[in-house]
């Protein structure tokens, strides 16, 4: 296998297009994935029919995002094109498409089967890029691993827009308003994925005793409210003050764990005080799933990344060739002081590694056996050799 990412910060889309086009000029490329800031647009006609004939790739997706990820670097609302584009020999990569009519019109698995053009026997893995005000994500995602068991999926909602309408989505030589687009990849390839949701626990697990769709009554036969000043009065002053500027809630996804780490609870936010006894949170929660509260800040997210791409990494083969980096767009330097965080700790860590990203309106990425879409995350796909 072979991958190559090149950025373009030139304002001229033109010159831009050209730019990332001579750098990738000279071989015939499996796969070609682009992501392009706003300023390139609005239509994007240029951008995608440019790279189309510039560079020779078999496969082709790509989309718009606020900020972009380049090989070493992040620019941040600012104009960029990144291109990343890969060899895969043995590998057969399939594009598809998918609307919201689809979703309302499948029946079941057969129908992603047929649509999708790849089975499960043939364990693919994907990259899916949807369009937020087009799609129900969630719906999609679940149907994936439906028709999938077992498969990894990994992606970024296209980001930069403010109204329906103004993101693209890339496939093939078309760019496309709404939906999601994406690739399945099965054979020759090892794919493993990293997803960092920058958090941290405080106080114990807690079994939900109590609880009626998205809000928590009780945790461990007690008001949810009173544990949760319990946990409060028992950590330091500058838990206190994360706690107050916002605070997480980990299920653990999967409950058949004995013991519960990093990367084994799914974050969500707690949003809010429910008949002064109870919490609401932004995710359907049931009476038996355990739960431990959690705080996000830079220190955590940097920790957390290190940790859980680090942890991957070792357990591999072999070290991962290529990957792609989703961020979500409160990262950067809207929560880091430092710019290029999430790149540069990838660098670190796997240097031989070619990355390209973008920051996402919502990252995608398994906790346990399931996807979800998550926010303030980073979530990393790695490509290697097979052994």
């Amino acid at each position: 296998m072979h991958f190559r990412s090149t950025l373009s910060t030139e304002r001229d889309t033109d010159a831009a297009v050209e730019q990332v086009c001579r750098a990738l000029d000279g071989l015939d490329w499996d796969l070609a994935i682009v992501f392009t800031s706003h300023h390139h647009g609005p239509e994007f006609d240029n951008v995608l029919a440019g790279i189309s004939d510039g560079i020779s790739a078999r496969n082709l997706i790509g989309c718009t995002a606020e900020s972009i990820i380049g090989p070493d670097r992040e620019i941040e609302q600012a104009p960029a094109i990144v291109v990343w584009a890969a060899r895969m020999p043995g590998v057969k990569i399939l594009p598809f498409c998918i609307d919201q009519s689809d979703l309302q019109r499948f029946m079941g698995s057969p129908d992603w089967h047929d649509r999708l053009g790849v089975t499960p026997d043939e364990k693919p893995s994907f990259v899916v890029l949807p369009e937020p005000f087009s799609i129900n994500v969630d719906a999609c995602l679940q149907n994936i691993d439906r028709a999938y068991p077992g498969s990894v999926v990994v992606g970024g909602v296209a980001s930069g827009a403010n109204a329906a309408g103004q993101n693209r989505l890339f496939t093939g030589d078309q760019a496309l308003r709404q939906g999601l687009v994406g690739v399945s990849l099965c054979g020759d390839v090892r794919i493993n994925s990293v997803v960092s949701q920058g958090c941290r626990p405080i106080g114990q697990p807690f079994v939900v005793t109590k609880s009626e769709e998205n809000v928590i009554s009780e945790l461990g036969g007690r008001p949810a409210l009173d544990v949760i000043r319990d946990v409060y009065h028992s950590v330091g002053t500058d838990d206190q003050e994360l706690i107050q500027k916002g605070l997480m809630l980990g299920r653990v996804v999967d409950e058949h764990l004995e013991a519960f780490g990093p990367g084994d609870f799914l974050i969500r936010n707690v949003l809010q005080i429910v008949d002064g006894r109870a919490i609401a949170v932004n995710e359907m929660i049931r009476p038996g799933q355990t739960v431990q509260l959690h705080v996000r800040d830079a220190k955590a997210a940097t920790e957390d990344m290190k940790s859980l791409l680090g942890t991957r990494v070792r357990k591999m083969d072999r070290s991962p060739a290529g990957g792609l980096l989703f961020s979500c767009n409160g990262r950067g330097r809207r929560m880091f002081d430092a710019a290029n965080h999430d790149i540069g700790i990838v660098n670190s860590i796997v240097d031989s590694c070619v990355v390209a990203g973008f920051f996402a309106g919502g990252e995608i990425g398994p906790i346990g056996n399931r996807t979800f879409v998550h926010g303030f995350t980073s979530s990393l796909i790695l490509f290697s050799e097979p052994v």
